[in-house]
């Protein structure tokens, strides 16, 4: 279990009990993973208290139909990082899969360059974000609509609730590795984390993002 938690890019890699339990396919049982856990300080720690509040459903019918973007503020460890002050995330609202790119700054350019990168592989028909004037500045919208994608912001409190609650996850993830590996680097595994994201088992969709295509869509 030690090898599975503490690799960035394993599918369990500071999750908890349920995601350590199906990567040992049952081999050990829940309540002794529970135990070892609790032994682990990263986990302990930076362990997420879970809150339900009201949110909007979101319906999709099709893969990349709706993605989700927002920006991650770390500035206060950018010193560790190669100066990168932000992540710029994105999710696919069907699939769940997700997309990463870390900023130093978040100009309107510096978002096109970063949306350029995630375009090479998929890009959707609609775009939700909040607010951020970063997404509304003018050369952004151009770039959108070049791209043929169409943009919409939400106004409401619980604002774009599918990507906050991956950055909720990632944080988490981000934060157990720091505590684990005593360091606040993260840009040099940022893409493993995403990578054992994407890969992990997502009850909501029964199944992994990167198994979600244009095939099974419907049955997600």
């Amino acid at each position: 279990m030690n090898e599975a938690y503490q690799n960035p890019k394993h599918v369990a890699s500071f999750c908890g009990v349920d995601s350590l339990y199906r990567a040992g396919e049952g081999r050990v049982s829940k309540k002794v993973i529970q135990k070892w856990l609790q032994g682990v300080n990263a986990y302990t720690l930076h362990k997420p208290v879970r809150k339900k509040f009201p949110t909007n459903r979101v319906i999709v019918r099709a893969i990349d139909q709706q993605w989700q973007a927002d920006l991650v503020d770390l500035i206060s460890i950018k010193k560790f990082n190669k100066g990168f002050r932000y992540i710029l995330t994105c999710i696919d609202i069907l699939s769940k899969h997700t997309w990463v790119v870390p900023l130093k700054r978040k100009r309107g350019v510096d978002i096109i360059i970063a949306f350029k990168v995630i375009f090479k592989e998929r890009r959707p028909q609609y775009l939700q974000t909040d607010q951020g004037t970063e997404f509304k500045n003018e050369k952004f919208q151009q770039f959108l609509k070049e791209n043929k994608v169409k943009f919409f912001t939400t106004f409401n409190a619980t604002k774009a609730s599918v990507v906050e609650r991956f950055n909720r996850t990632l944080k988490t993830k981000m934060f157990n590795y720091f505590t684990f590996k005593n360091t606040h680097n993260y840009i040099d595994i940022l893409n493993q984390l995403v990578y054992s994201y994407n890969h992990t088992y997502h009850s909501s969709i029964k199944g992994a993002p990167v198994e979600v295509n244009s095939e099974n869509e419907q049955d997600v």
